[in-house]
């Protein structure tokens, strides 16, 4: 279970397996509300498939993969197709970057068009990802459920993700927990989720 330690601009959920520090105004409003535009106009968004139970089936929600020097990056027996991050984009992982320490040099864009659209439980445990990977992670839009689940105990934890906030999710989370943005009935507004990530060099 998480201790949950809370501040004027910080809400750190602690566990001896794992770290999550959510900001719920990492931009204001104004900063959301532009970036929300902006990346309705995007036009690389697709629709991909993944395979599940020896099936190839269309994931519940639109993609978009942005990657610095062409890092490749895929789950679920698919390969996304990295493009040139937009000035703005480039901008925003500069601003990311010094919140949280880290370095990224990839970002994995989804858009949930409302509330049917969802991603099930899983972990961001690809080995291109590295042993402890630090994922960072703006909502946009539409406020939705985020939830985290014990592997061996299943205990549950959730967290209302608010429009322009930032969840930090690093140390040891991804081995031990799985999350899901859990589908909506009733709601007909979007939702991005921007989730900057380091992908390892090849061996």
């Amino acid at each position: 279970m998480f201790e949950e330690y809370e501040s004027s601009t910080v809400i750190r959920c602690i566990s001896n397996d794992g770290l999550v520090d959510y900001y719920p105004q990492f931009l204001n409003q104004a900063q959301s509300d532009s970036l929300l535009h902006e990346l309705q106009f995007l036009d690389n968004f697709t629709q991909n498939e993944i395979s599940l139970f020896g099936k190839r089936i269309k994931v519940p929600r639109m993609e978009a993969y942005f990657a610095l020097n062409g890092e490749k990056y895929g789950y679920s027996g698919q390969q996304l197709q990295p493009k040139i991050f937009p000035a703005f984009l480039n901008e925003l992982r500069l601003r990311v970057e010094l919140l949280t320490g880290q370095t990224y040099n990839a970002l994995l864009i989804n858009w949930y068009r409302n509330g049917q659209d969802s991603n099930g439980w899983h972990s961001d445990d690809e080995r291109e990802l590295g042993i402890n990977p630090s994922i960072a992670s703006i909502s946009l839009g539409a406020e939705r459920i985020f939830e985290l689940k014990h592997l061996k105990t299943g205990q549950k934890s959730k967290l209302l993700l608010s429009h322009g906030s930032l969840l930090h999710m690093h140390g040891t989370l991804q081995h031990h927990y799985k999350h899901q943005l859990p589908k909506k009935n009733g709601l007909l507004k979007p939702r991005f989720n921007l989730t900057f990530r380091k992908i390892q060099p090849s061996s």
